[in-house]
């Protein structure tokens, strides 16, 4: 497996020279999570895609999970800080002329996004409200679990008060490779307000997948203990893409992009955008 990263909660960017760079990619991280989840994958289309990179650190991440437990960060607030970051991709790899005749006139740049978990609900969104060129989506968060969707309900009556937190099954949060377990700068804890404004998310969602026309890539781990892989499946059936995949994990748990295929993810991700940008990722050559 390729090797993690020290441990990080940052947001990151990842820029690439101008002679390589190829458009540009938003990776977004899951509920609880940070930039950390998806630096594999980041890392690996900047280097075999010369995709500029960046991942930000959505509101209530990175530093008291508290937060969660506010307005401050809802649903409508990481739906903001994404379009935000989406639009953002401009300074990382400005439009290009569409000709030498008129340089004024600039084309659209290729722009990809990666979105794990909650970050996959943000890349169905945008794929939604910004030109999308595609996706991939890493166990993307559109239901939970039965028994966890009905403690949710009554969360969101006003319950999350009396319980406002949860603490989480493992250390690393739900993901079998131990180097994960060991450095992943997860929250300890699941807020409960937040849970509930994850849920309102998926609802706004999937009442609007059959609008999303953006090639996917969705991948799931058949050992996830967080979302169902049903979540995968329902998002490839309904959505309105002219490409769609839909890729099974059989070892992984939640956390894809950390979990121990995630060099199969990495090579999943880089086959599917290299093939939307017209290269051959076998050879390296367009």
């Amino acid at each position: 497996m390729r090797r993690l990263p020290q441990p990080s909660a940052r947001a990151f960017t990842i820029p690439v020279p101008d002679d390589r760079r190829r458009g540009a990619v938003l990776c977004l991280h899951g509920y609880t999570g940070t930039p950390f989840e998806v630096r594999v994958v980041a890392d690996h289309l900047a280097e075999h895609l010369g995709l500029a990179v960046s991942t930000p650190l959505l509101p209530g991440h990175g530093d008291d999970p508290a937060v969660l437990n506010t307005a401050a960060a809802d649903a409508d607030a990481w739906c903001r800080a994404a379009e935000d970051a989406f639009d953002a991709l401009d300074a990382l790899d400005p439009p290009a002329a569409v000709n030498d005749v008129n340089p004024s006139v600039v084309g659209p740049r290729p722009r990809f996004i990666v979105g794990s978990s909650m970050g996959g609900l943000l890349a169905l969104h945008l794929c939604l409200h910004r030109r999308v060129t595609a996706t991939t989506l890493l166990a993307p968060a559109l239901r939970f679990f039965d028994a966890a969707t009905v403690g949710i309900v009554f969360l969101g009556a006003g319950l999350w008060r009396a319980r406002p937190f949860v603490p989480k099954e493992g250390p690393g949060g739900d993901v079998g490779a131990s180097d994960a377990q060991r450095l992943n700068p997860t929250y300890k804890t699941m807020p409960t307000r937040g849970m509930v404004e994850l849920m309102r998310l998926q609802w706004r969602i999937e009442r609007q997948l059959s609008a999303v026309t953006t090639p996917l890539c969705v991948m799931h781990g058949d050992k996830d203990h967080t979302i169902p892989p049903a979540s995968s499946r329902i998002i490839a059936a309904r959505v309105s893409s002219p490409e769609v995949e839909h890729h099974r994990l059989r070892h992984t748990q939640h956390l894809v992009g950390l979990d121990v295929e995630r060099d199969l993810v990495c090579r999943l991700s880089e086959a599917f955008f290299g093939r939307v940008l017209g290269q051959d990722t076998t050879t390296g050559h367009a």
